[in-house]
């Protein structure tokens, strides 16, 4: 089949104004960038902007799916390499902090996104984030469902209620305070210690006494 030379012209210039608008919003913060920003930026008119992007909040959420694509991968990829459920409940506790460490900005954004400041349900590129999101909490209950089955988590667990506090208490794990940072510190313990230690109680609140 040829080549659609439009297509492939129109899809590239998509991706170099996405990837212009990305690195405007990494350095400065979504509501510090404009479009006229962008737009000086990438040396285009708006109006060429606006037929591949409805408006700046379209950009930053096309942004924000670039990261949970990455995500997912890095998910997907640590959880198959787990040989039972708690272990691939852990790897897939490691594929998060790993995202944030390696992709602190892409993380940032997405939690962002998640603000009060945006109404999701009119953004182009929302659904798609919402659907990956709900694949990746699906991957994670079936690994606890596993656990269950395979005997290294307790039987009485709910895979779902499990996976939301695994989920939340990772993005509370990670976005601590500067105070609360402070604190830890001054007892010798330092951000990435905490982490791993939350990351051994998360395992002894879910496992199977029976196995350790």
């Amino acid at each position: 089949m040829p080549v659609n030379l439009k297509e492939q012209k129109r899809e590239q210039r998509r991706k170099y104004i996405l990837d212009v608008a990305e690195k405007l919003f990494f350095i400065y913060g979504y509501d510090d960038v404009s479009m006229n920003d962008i737009s000086h930026e990438i040396g285009l008119n708006k109006t060429v902007i606006y037929r591949f992007f409805k408006n700046k909040e379209a950009l930053y959420f096309a942004v924000v799916l670039r990261g949970v694509l990455i995500f997912s991968e890095m998910l997907k990829s640590k959880v198959h390499q787990g040989k039972t459920g708690i272990g691939k409940l852990q790897n897939a506790g490691r594929a998060y902090f790993e995202f944030y460490k390696k992709y602190p900005e892409y993380h940032d954004a997405y939690l962002y996104s998640k603000s009060k400041r945006f109404s999701p349900k009119n953004i182009e590129a929302s659904s798609e984030i919402n659907s990956h999101f709900d694949d990746i909490m699906k991957t994670i209950c079936d690994v606890i469902q596993e656990g269950i089955q395979d005997g290294t988590m307790r039987k009485n667990l709910n895979p779902l209620e499990v996976a939301v506090f695994v989920a939340v208490t990772a993005e509370r794990i990670v976005e601590l305070s500067p105070e609360t940072v402070n604190l830890l510190e001054k007892q010798g313990i330092n951000h990435e210690k905490f982490i791993d230690d939350a990351m051994d109680l998360w395992r002894h609140m879910v496992m199977n006494p029976l196995k350790e």
